[in-house]
C-alpha cells in the first residue's frame, strides 16, 4: 500500500486533500509544519510520493524542493513531488519547479478526481527525472573530454559543438541549462557568442573557460557571461558551479514571482479596501466576542455614526440579536448551503429602526475567523412596495369595475329585450282603446312602468360605457353654468354655489346630454352630502398629464385634458366608501332615497369619453371629485336637432330579424297594425337566405345587432352584397355606441333603441321608406 506525505499549512486544505487520498486507500502522513515534515524524512521515512504546498511559513515549498534534491540525490532516488498552490500558477511556476526538482504541479482549487488521478499517476508510473542540458562549445576536443565525461556521469545531457556558428543554427533543440564556452572559438570571439547566448536563452547560465589573467581582467565588466573560469581548474569545481548557478537562478525566479505576487496582493488589497469603503451597503466585521473590528464609511453613515466610533464597540449596539455564527452549529457555509438573505432591522444612532436585508458568513480576517455582516437598506424598496400595493389595489378596483360594467351591460341588454315586448303590446293596447277608458289606462300604466325600467337600463348602459351618442364639440363652461343655474333654483338657499372656470380651452368632444348628466349627478350628490348648508365649488383648468404621472394612476392616459373639480364642504367619505362609490347600486343614503346608480353612470360615461374620474376625501373635510376629459382644439359647438314624427300608417314589406321570438312578434304586431307586410326570422342566416330570393320584395330590414350564429354587422354586410339598395334599420338594447356609428358610416339608414312604442317605430320606418338619407335615431335628442 503506497504512502503519501502531504505538507500544507492550511488545515482545511490539508484535511481535504488527505481525505481524498484516503478514499483510494493510500497511507497518508500529514504535516501542517514543513520543519516537522523535514525532521520526519531525516528519521528515515521515505514516502512513495510527496504533495507539497509552495507558500508556507518557515521552510517554503521552493526551499523544501532544494533540500529534497540535496538529501536524496547522493544516496537514493528522490520520491516524485506534486507541488500545489493557490497562490502561484502558470508556466513560469511549473518551469521553476522542474528546475528545483518537483515532478508535477497542480493549481488550487481543484476537484477530487483530478487531484487523485495526478497522485495515482505519480505513484504507479513515476516519470523519469528530467536531465539538465549543457552545451560544450570547444575546438579542443582532447582538453574538454575529461569535463564531458564527468558531466555525463552526473546525469547531465551533454551536446558538443566544435564552433559557435553550428550551435547558432540549432536553436530548435531543447534549450540548454548551461553553456560552457572554451575560449577562443575558431569562428567568432567568446564575447560575440556569449552575447548571442544571452539574447537567445536569457535564463541559461554561460560560463567561459579562459586564461587565468583574462578571467581576472574581464569578470567585473562582463555582461554577456555569468562566470569566467581558468582552463586549469578542477572539473568538479565546474560541475559544482553549474549546479549552484542553476539553483540560484531558479530561486531568483522564485523571488521575482514573489515580488510580482506581492505587488498584485497590494493592488488587490487597495482595490478591495476602496470597494469595501465605497459600497452603499452596511458592511461590518465582528469577532467571536461580538466586537466590531471593521466597518465601512458609507455603512456607518447610514447608521448615523462615524466609522471610528463603531470600531471596538459591541455589534449589539446596532443589531440586538447577532447570530453568533462562530459558535452556531448551523454555521453558514457558502459552499454547502449557499448565501441566504434575511430581512431584519438595524438600530440607528437616533434610535430609529432601519429596515434592511442582511446576510452573514465566516471569513478569515486579521489572522482569525470572524463574521462578515452585510446589510442593504430596504427603505426605498419598502416605500416602492407600498406604492405598488396601492397601484395594484387601484388596478384591481378598475378591473372589478370593468367586470361589473360588462355584467351591467348584459343585464341592460336582456332587460331591454324583455321590456320591448311589454312596451310594444302596451302601446298597441292604448291604440285600440279610447283615451282615459279603463283599458286605455291599464295600457298607459304598463307603458309608464316600462319607461321607468328603460331609464334604469339607460343608467346601467351609461355605467357600462355603452352610450356615447354624439361626437360633437361641447363647451364645458356652458354646461356647468346651466347645471349650476338649475341647482340654484332647486337646492336650499343656504348652500352657496361658486364657479372658478379658469380653463382657457374648455371644449371637449362628446355627448352634451351625458356631460350634463355627469355634472348634474356630481352636483346633486355634493348638495346631498352638505345637507342644509355649505359651499359647492366647481373649478376648471387645462391639465397636461405626463406619461410618468399616468403610469402611477391606473386608468389615466397621458395627454391634454379639461379638468373639472367639484368640491363640497360636506361630511366627507372614508377610504372604504371611496373604494365602492362607483359600483352600481352602492349607496350610503337611506332606503328609498337613492338607487346607487348615479356615480356608476357617471363613471361609465367618463370612461366612454376616454376620460378619468377620481375622488379625494376624508371624514369631516369634504370631498373633491376630479373629472378628466380630453380637450378639443375646435371651439365650434355642434348640436343635433331631433325631429318628431307623428304615428302614421304605411305600406311595404318589412323584414324583422331578431333572435328573441317575443321581440320579433311584438315588432310584427306593431308594424302590421300600421299597415305593413311583415316577415319575421330568428337569425341572420335566415334573413340572408330570404333576400337571395329576388322574387320576394323587401323594402326595409329591421335588424337586431347582437344575435348568435351571425351577428347583425355580418348580416348587414351580406345583405348589402345581395341587395345594395336595401334599407336597414338597426335595433338593439344598447345605446348608440361606436359599433352602431361604424354601421351608419357603411350605409345603415336608421336606428331605434329597445324598448320602443308604436310612435317611435312608426316614425323611423316611415322616414326610411320615403328617404334615401339616414334617419335620425329615435329618442336621441337634446335633454329636455
Amino acid at each position: 500500500m503506497a504512502s503519501i506525505l502531504i505538507i500544507n499549512d492550511d488545515p482545511v486544505q490539508l484535511h481535504l486533500l488527505a481525505s481524498w487520498l484516503e478514499r483510494d486507500y493510500f497511507v497518508v502522513s500529514r504535516f501542517l509544519c514543513s520543519e516537522d515534515a523535514w525532521r520526519w524524512l531525516q528519521e528515515g521515512n521515505v514516502p512513495d510520493a510527496i504533495v507539497l504546498d509552495l507558500h508556507m511559513p518557515g521552510i517554503s515549498g521552493w526551499r523544501f524542493c532544494e533540500l529534497l534534491h540535496s538529501f536524496f540525490g547522493a544516496t537514493q532516488a528522490m520520491p516524485p513531488v506534486l507541488a500545489v498552490s493557490a497562490t502561484y500558477a502558470g508556466i513560469n511556476a511549473q518551469d521553476i519547479l522542474k528546475d528545483l526538482g518537483a515532478t508535477a504541479f497542480l493549481a488550487l482549487p481543484t476537484d477530487s478526481h483530478q487531484f487523485r488521478q495526478q497522485v495515482r499517476q505519480l505513484v504507479e508510473s513515476p516519470p523519469t527525472p528530467q536531465r539538465p542540458h549543457i552545451w560544450m562549445v570547444s575546438a579542443h576536443n582532447a582538453a574538454i573530454q575529461r569535463i564531458h565525461h564527468i558531466f555525463v556521469e552526473r546525469g547531465w545531457h551533454v551536446v558538443d559543438w566544435q564552433a559557435g556558428k553550428p550551435a547558432q543554427m540549432a536553436v530548435d533543440l531543447v534549450h540548454p541549462d548551461i553553456i560552457l564556452i572554451d575560449d577562443p572559438l575558431p569562428d567568432m570571439t567568446s564575447q560575440e557568442f556569449g552575447i548571442w547566448c544571452k539574447g537567445t536563452f536569457p535564463q541559461t547560465m554561460c560560463i567561459v573557460l579562459g586564461e587565468e589573467s583574462m578571467t581576472r581582467r574581464s569578470l567585473p565588466s562582463a555582461t554577456h557571461v555569468d562566470a569566467y573560469l581558468p582552463k586549469a581548474c578542477d572539473p568538479l569545481n565546474i560541475i559544482s558551479l553549474c549546479e549552484k548557478g542553476r539553483w540560484e537562478r531558479a530561486l531568483s525566479r522564485v523571488e521575482h514571482l514573489l515580488d510580482i505576487r506581492t505587488d498584485d496582493l497590494r493592488e488587490s488589497e487597495a482595490q478591495f479596501k476602496e470597494l469595501f469603503e465605497t459600497l452603499p451597503d452596511v458592511l461590518v466585521i465582528y469577532d467571536h466576542r461580538g466586537i466590531i473590528t471593521h466597518v465601512n464609511s458609507l455603512g456607518a453613515q447610514q447608521l448615523g455614526y462615524p466609522p471610528s466610533v463603531l470600531m471596538g464597540k459591541p455589534f449589539s449596539l446596532i443589531k440586538s440579536d447577532p447570530s453568533g455564527l462562530e459558535t452556531s452549529s448551523t454555521m453558514s457555509d457558502p459552499v454547502r448551503e449557499g448565501l441566504r438573505w434575511e430581512e431584519t432591522v438595524l438600530r440607528q444612532k437616533n434610535g430609529r429602526n432601519l429596515p434592511v436585508e442582511m446576510m452573514e458568513r465566516m471569513v478569515q480576517f486579521q489572522g482569525q475567523r470572524q463574521t462578515f455582516f452585510i446589510a442593504r437598506d430596504l427603505t426605498a424598496r419598502k416605500h416602492m412596495e407600498q406604492e405598488n400595493m396601492a397601484l395594484e389595489d387601484q388596478l384591481r378596483q378598475v378591473q372589478k369595475m370593468e367586470a361589473i360594467g360588462r355584467l351591467a351591460s348584459g343585464v341592460a341588454h336582456d332587460m331591454n329585450n324583455t321590456l320591448t315586448a311589454i312596451m310594444a303590446h302596451a302601446s298597441l293596447f292604448k291604440m285600440r282603446y279610447k283615451a282615459n277608458t279603463p283599458l286605455w289606462t291599464t295600457g298607459d300604466v304598463i307603458e309608464k312602468a316600462v319607461r321607468r325600467g328603460k331609464e334604469l337600463t339607460s343608467q346601467l348602459l351609461g355605467y357600462a360605457r355603452q352610450g356615447k351618442h354624439h361626437h360633437v364639440t361641447v363647451d364645458t363652461h356652458e354646461v356647468i353654468q346651466e347645471v349650476m343655474n338649475l341647482l340654484g333654483r332647486t337646492i336650499p338657499k343656504r348652500i352657496t354655489f361658486r364657479a372658478d372656470l379658469s380653463a382657457l380651452r374648455p371644449h371637449v368632444v362628446g355627448d352634451p346630454n351625458q356631460l350634463y348628466q355627469i355634472l348634474m349627478n356630481l352636483g346633486v350628490n355634493a348638495c346631498d352630502a352638505m345637507g342644509e348648508r355649505g359651499e359647492l365649488l366647481v373649478q376648471t383648468s387645462n391639465e397636461t398629464v405626463t406619461p410618468e404621472y399616468a403610469a402611477r394612476v391606473p386608468g389615466l392616459c397621458a395627454g391634454d385634458y379639461v379638468l373639472i373639480r367639484v368640491t363640497d364642504t360636506g361630511m366627507g367619505m372614508s377610504l372604504e366608501t371611496q373604494r365602492h362609490i362607483f359600483e352600481p347600486f352602492f349607496t350610503t343614503k337611506e332606503h328609498g332615497q337613492g338607487t346607487g346608480m348615479g356615480l356608476a353612470m357617471v363613471y361609465g360615461i367618463v370612461k366612454n369619453h376616454r376620460g378619468y374620474i377620481g375622488v379625494s376625501s376624508s371624514l369631516g373635510c369634504g370631498t373633491t371629485m376630479r373629472v378628466y376629459l380630453p380637450d378639443a382644439p375646435c371651439a365650434n359647438i355642434k348640436t343635433n336637432t331631433v325631429h318628431t314624427a307623428e304615428p302614421s300608417h304605411g305600406t311595404g314589406h318589412i323584414l324583422v330579424v331578431d333572435d328573441e321570438k317575443d321581440v320579433g312578434e311584438a315588432a310584427q304586431a306593431i308594424l302590421e297594425f300600421l299597415g305593413y307586410q311583415v316577415t319575421v326570422v330568428l337569425n341572420g342566416k335566415e334573413a340572408v337566405d330570404l333576400c337571395q330570393d329576388m322574387t320576394i320584395p323587401v323594402d326595409v330590414v329591421l335588424l337586431d345587432l347582437l344575435m348568435p350564429e351571425m351577428a347583425g354587422a355580418e348580416c348587414f354586410e351580406e345583405l348589402r352584397v345581395i341587395r345594395p339598395d336595401l334599407k336597414v334599420i338597426l335595433c338593439t338594447g344598447y345605446d348608440r355606441n361606436h359599433a352602431v356609428q361604424d354601421l351608419f358610416n357603411q350605409g345603415v339608414v336608421g336606428f331605434i333603441q329597445k324598448p320602443y312604442n308604436v310612435d317611435e317605430l312608426a316614425r323611423v320606418c316611415q322616414v326610411a321608406m320615403k328617404s334615401d338619407n339616414q334617419v335620425e335615431p329615435c329618442g336621441m335628442g337634446r335633454r329636455p
